[in-house]
């Protein structure tokens, strides 16, 4: 009863716009109280200080401030450049550059905002001007984004790893086929685009421009090169790589010679602000998780969960359903901190591979953005594009099925993410 309290309490408050770690931290001050009544304070700073003293949680807010610094130092333009010379000429031409420039670039910021708003002004503006469809400008700009927390590095995967204790590389290599796999559902779906006469044709570009723009974005694209190998070589730890990452994109940016101290120092504070929101949602959020660990409840739920439910599958089918209605409501991130150590002990129990369940939780979550109300990618499209959000919710909605596709093929058929972690690690 006391949880069903909580969780409408939790909702209420989301409605009423109180932000959403003010909003969690409420029901976990609340929650605690009502189990240690006066000693509520001190276990609460004792409780919030530990669940943010995480080594591996350092690693998140590095790999933000690489894609930042990417995003301003000129690697941007590079990768769309190489993209377009790669794939312009196919029907549908710049939709699939738009999707290759996503993988391209998921492989350098590992987060769909950064995606979102680092690639979709350039993409949607391009798509515009050679007189593609703005529906369909905007809606594979926002969908595309979304490998961006798959291929790695990922923001996200570096989050689920610290609260599942769960080898980062390997779940950084569990992305990349799920990662190629959506790219690959979105280039099929705009053939469909292209066949029905609403994409314009493209001239294909020549050899000597496919080979210059290779050259100028190939040390852009080496960085989820030295990011995983240096990861699986030993040279250094996921929290070290993201300070390599952010080194080597400061080291690009300075040699393009375009990003000024004035864009550093902002990127800086961006990436500081974001940072201290989510470390204080994860620190409110392990309130609500010390809170029910001592009520037993997720050990009742793991219990009831495999006695009713012995197929992995039927399982990971149930908690995608749970995660795509939870991500209408909450970011991703804040979500993934909230419900992932309540679902561990079912999951654990009935054998489902954790790296299996983090990218099936890191995918289904992230397709909350593409959805209203809170879909954070859907809204910043939306307006980076000029488009009424209803129209821009029919304009995601082919895409965001292919994305869907993706999802069930990765839940039945776990070897599609486990492949590449069982071969290297």
């Amino acid at each position: 009863m006391a949880i069903t309290l909580g969780v409408i309490a939790l909702v209420a408050l989301l409605m009423l716009r109180v932000p959403v770690a003010i909003s969690i931290a409420i029901i976990g001050i609340a929650a605690v109280s009502l189990d240690l009544g006066v000693k509520v304070f001190s276990v609460t700073a004792q409780v919030m200080v530990d669940g943010v003293n995480s080594f591996i949680l350092i690693a998140a807010p590095f790999f933000m401030l690489a894609g930042e610094v990417m995003n301003r130092g000129g690697i941007t333009r590079r990768i769309f450049r190489f993209a377009n010379s790669l794939v312009g000429w196919m029907p549908g031409g710049l939709a699939h550059v738009n999707v290759v420039a996503s993988m391209l670039f998921a492989g350098m910021t590992g987060s769909a905002i950064s995606d979102a708003v680092g690639l979709g002004s350039m993409e949607i503006a391009a798509m515009r001007e050679k007189g593609y469809d703005k529906e369909l400008s905007a809606g594979i700009t926002a969908a595309s984004s979304i490998i961006g927390p798959i291929i790695p590095p990922s923001v996200p995967m570096v989050i689920y790893g610290a609260l599942a204790g769960t080898s980062i590389g390997a779940l950084f290599l569990a992305g990349v086929i799920p990662g190629l796999l959506m790219g690959l559902a979105l280039m099929v779906a705009v053939v469909f685009y292209a066949r029905k006469g609403k994409c314009p044709k493209e001239e294909p570009v020549s050899r000597a421009e496919l080979f210059s723009s290779l050259w100028a974005a190939l040390p852009s694209m080496m960085a989820p090169v030295i990011v995983v190998g240096g990861i699986y070589s030993g040279l250094f730890t996921p929290t070290e790589a993201a300070i390599v990452a952010v080194a080597y994109a400061l080291i690009l940016s300075v040699c393009y010679r375009e990003l000024n101290l004035k864009e550093l120092i902002g990127a800086v504070q961006r990436v500081v602000i974001a940072t201290g929101a989510l470390f204080f949602i994860v620190a409110a959020t392990a309130l609500i998780g010390w809170a029910v660990a001592r009520s037993g409840v997720m050990i009742d739920a793991a219990l009831w969960l495999s006695s009713e439910i012995s197929s992995k599958s039927v399982l990971l089918l149930i908690i995608v359903i749970l995660y795509l209605i939870i991500g209408l409501f909450m970011e991703p991130v804040a979500a993934m901190i909230l419900v992932v150590p309540i679902l561990l002990p079912a999951v654990k129990f009935v054998g489902i591979d954790l790296v299996h369940f983090g990218l099936v939780t890191v995918l289904s979550l992230c397709l909350g953005l593409l959805t209203p109300p809170v879909g954070l990618v859907l809204y910043a499209i939306a307006k980076i594009a000029d488009l009424e959000i209803h129209l821009m919710i029919r304009a995601i909605t082919p895409f965001l099925i292919a994305l869907l596709a993706v999802l069930m093929l990765i839940v039945f058929v776990p070897d599609v993410a486990l492949f590449l972690p069982r071969l290297l690690h």
